[in-house]
């Protein structure tokens, strides 16, 4: 059973499709993460060190920018990521 969505290859973050709880590896097609936070269902998943600044891609597309280094497999959410649309910030 599935338990995080790969949405394109060239995505750093992954969708949780159920509740993750800290210290869950997940290793499905090919790759494996290991989460370091709770994470909810619905919200994302780091599949690799994000340095502040750099892109949040999901669906192979640049959507926002870290706005702190994030670890692999933490969550990614409104707390660390700024969507591109409403930033004012220089990335």
């Amino acid at each position: 059973m599935r338990e995080i969505l790969f949405l394109n290859s060239l995505d750093n973050i992954a969708v949780c499709l159920g509740d993750i709880e800290s210290g869950r590896v997940i290793s499905q097609d090919g790759r494996s993460v290991t989460a370091i936070e709770n994470i909810p269902r619905g919200h994302k998943i780091s599949t690799r060190d994000i340095a502040k600044g750099e892109g949040i891609i999901k669906y192979g597309e640049r959507m926002g920018h870290a706005t702190q280094d994030i670890a692999c497999g933490a969550h990614v959410h409104v707390h660390n990521v700024l969507g591109d649309r409403l930033s004012t910030e220089s990335s």
